[in-house]
């Protein structure tokens, strides 16, 4: 479904990316995992088509990721690009029309969307007065509203409290169609600092440092000791 070719970023003389190979079949779960700095944010950002590499092309079925197939990502990213001003049902109704959905089909889905991520008797209340983790919620419900086949998510659990955080393991779990056949299951890729949340969400788990890709695992084979050593040599300056 997904396929990047020798990804490389660059700002100013820092290379942030370096030479990024990266493949991922349909209904598949990726981890990424890395030290602040590593590239984490910079590679999300470019196969979610917001950054564009110095080098090397992103692909999604083949096609090079534009406005056209763009839809087809869902973006979960440390700015919730939510109006804080408006409702979180006011923000879902305005996404929802940039998506061209229909208003019966909008409404239903922000009802199941408030029900699933626990928000039903918050989406009256303007986004700027949420929680951290109410915010996080709403934005999930944003990424989730047009129902894309490929979510990538920036750090969702950062500055979430242990409720918060089982909550949306389990949404993730959810989105990632746990227990159906691989055809039904949607694509996701989330970046983490905690590594055995990384191996308990995914089937394929890479380290970054530095820019560069330093190890690509099977989740079930991979060595926890050797991901968190990895994580934290590439963070050393």
């Amino acid at each position: 479904m997904l396929a990047a070719v020798r990804l490389s970023r660059r700002y100013g003389w820092r290379w942030a990316l370096e030479d990024v190979d990266l493949t991922l079949e349909r209904g598949r779960r990726l981890a990424i995992l890395g030290a602040n700095g590593s590239g984490k944010t910079t590679l999300l950002r470019i196969l979610a088509g917001l950054l564009r590499p110095t080098k090397g092309e992103v692909k999604l079925d083949g096609m090079p990721i534009s406005a056209s197939n763009r839809s087809r990502i869902g973006l979960l990213s440390h700015d919730p690009l939510l109006y804080p001003a408006l409702t979180l049902r006011e923000n879902l109704e305005y996404f929802g029309k940039l998506f061209h959905l229909p208003r019966d089909a909008i409404n239903a889905r922000i009802k199941s969307l408030a029900e699933t991520l626990g928000l039903q008797t918050r989406v009256d209340d303007p986004v700027g007065v949420l929680s951290q983790g109410l915010r996080q919620r709403a934005a999930m419900a944003r990424a989730m509203l047009h129902e894309p086949e490929l979510f990538l998510l920036d750090e969702p659990f950062a500055g979430l409290d242990a409720g918060a955080v089982a909550r949306l393991e389990n949404t993730l779990r959810g989105l990632s169609g746990e227990g159906q056949s691989d055809s039904e299951r949607r694509t996701l890729i989330l970046t983490t600092h905690d590594v055995s949340r990384a191996l308990a969400l995914s089937d394929e788990v890479i380290v970054l440092a530095n820019g560069k890709m330093v190890i690509r695992a099977d989740s079930q084979e991979a060595s926890s000791e050797e991901l968190r050593r990895a994580v934290e040599e590439g963070g050393r300056p």
